[in-house]
């Protein structure tokens, strides 16, 4: 095994090897966040020490993965608490594993000598699978900096190598192969014997939903408040390597909730109340003009958007030119996809979906928004032009960790005693939160404002 050692700040030699030069890249593998959100005892640890390599070695840069979480926390204790530049490191949802962790770092830096940090009990483990994998890759020992000496995982990494060295040597694929195979496949396979079990579900919630709907309330609050009966938040899952339409109620992110609630709501409002139906619509917004790809597939919330206004679905309220409130302009081009194609593996590695998507992305997103310093104006004000039920795209800022991406939450608007609060999906669950809208968003930097949509009504559809 070659190791450095990390000791008082600095790199130095350990067993005679000596530190390599011209290695500028630091893999550092990452942790689950706590449930609160916040930092882990293991990743707080892993964060400083990034820090002080980052000042030590001003031109390194780092590749950090496994948030699968909110990574806007790790951005912040990175860039505010610690001071290191943006430019300088990479966070990655996607890294579960080592494996996949190495083969996305491999993707995004093109480098195959680098620098691994993690705890001391799995960089034994991290080296030799990356040299089983042909990387020229150096364990940095933070055996100094961490407070357990014992290893208590010691047969846990005995078996998870035995485990490594059968991917490697018995399976005999390429890593890109291994992560197919492992995922894609796997998870496509599971999906597929599971999607009797989530229609039955779907048609369940789909019953209820529609049984005595209460009218006195927009048709977008009351679905939600349906679906929190049993709805379930799902992080981001990989990519699968053949483009699947599933529509689950019970399971949903930020994004899929309102594309769920919206479907609901078209449902009820045609008359058409079907499984069928409901899938229908999902498709016509989830897929530009409705054909199922991953070319096609609405990556971005505008884009569901768009094709939701095309459908005659939604309307936007958010005028084209800034007008108060919406005194917020964002003009921009998403590129998350393209400056992150080894995140959405093995689609992005064809050339066809690659040029699609970039072509697509080419198309500027223009819209205005109201800034979140005026969230806090009440309900009678020109901030009420805000409707409950409406749909508020929290804006992110584009130059933050998700540089490209355009919105960064989803809300349902709900006035409450005069000040703007929302319902949303959370890592609690589906619910109204706890604080308004303005106390929720001014502490994140990330989040600049809303820009508002809302269901078309019936006669206005027609």
């Amino acid at each position: 095994m070659r190791y450095v050692k990390l000791h008082n700040d600095r790199l130095q030699g350990l067993k005679g090897e000596q530190v390599p030069d011209g290695v500028k890249v630091c893999l550092v593998l990452g942790a689950k966040l706590r449930p609160d959100n916040s930092l882990s005892p293991i990743l707080q640890l892993r964060v400083r020490l990034v820090s002080v390599l980052a000042n030590a070695h001003p031109d390194w840069l780092f590749y950090i993965s496994g948030c699968r979480a909110d990574t806007s926390v790790l951005y912040r204790t990175l860039v505010e608490e610690y001071h290191i530049a943006e430019e300088r490191f990479v966070l990655d949802f996607c890294g579960y594993n080592t494996f996949r962790s190495l083969w996305n770092m491999d993707q995004y830096f093109h480098q195959t000598r680098f620098y691994i940090l993690t705890s001391s009990f799995h960089i034994a483990r991290a080296v030799r699978i990356a040299g089983w994998l042909g990387y020229d890759a150096w364990g940095i020992d933070i055996s100094d900096y961490e407070k357990v000496k014992a290893n208590p995982y010691y047969w846990r990494e005995q078996l998870a190598a035995l485990r490594s060295l059968w991917l490697v040597f018995c399976v005999k694929t390429p890593l890109s192969r291994v992560a197919r195979n492992f995922y894609s496949k796997r998870q496509l396979r599971r999906v597929r014997r599971g999607e009797q079990q989530v229609d039955a579900q779907n048609e369940q919630i789909l019953q209820r939903a529609m049984e005595n709907v209460d009218r006195s309330i927009p048709q977008t609050e009351y679905f939600f408040r349906q679906l929190m009966e049993g709805g379930i938040p799902t992080p981001l899952t990989q990519s699968l390597e053949e483009e699947h339409l599933i529509v689950s109620l019970s399971h949903v992110d930020c994004t899929t909730v309102i594309e769920d609630v919206l479907s609901l709501a078209l449902c009820y409002r045609d008359g058409r109340t079907t499984l069928d139906d409901l899938k229908d619509y999902y498709r016509r917004m989830h897929y530009r003009d409705g054909v199922i790809s991953f070319a096609t597939r609405n990556h971005y919330f505008t884009w569901i958007m768009q094709s939701a206004i095309k459908e005659g679905f939604v309307e936007r309220v958010s005028p084209d030119e800034p007008s108060f409130p919406f005194t917020g302009i964002m003009d921009l081009q998403p590129s998350y996809m393209t400056r992150n194609k080894h995140l959405f593996h093995p689609q992005m590695d064809d050339e066809e979906n690659y040029k699609a998507i970039a072509l697509r992305q080419q198309q500027r997103v223009r819209f205005t928004y109201i800034p979140r310093e005026l969230l806090n104006m009440p309900q009678d004000s020109d901030l009420g032009v805000i409707h409950d039920g409406d749909i508020l795209a929290v804006v992110c800022n584009q130059h933050t960790w998700a540089r490209g991406v355009e919105v960064k939450h989803l809300l349902i608007a709900k006035w409450i005693d005069g000040g703007l609060h929302f319902y949303h999906a959370s890592e609690k669950g589906l619910g109204l939160s706890d604080m308004d809208a303005y106390t929720y968003m001014k502490d994140k930097f990330t989040m600049m404002g809303v820009t508002v949509y809302r269901l078309k009504d019936y006669d206005s559809a027609k």
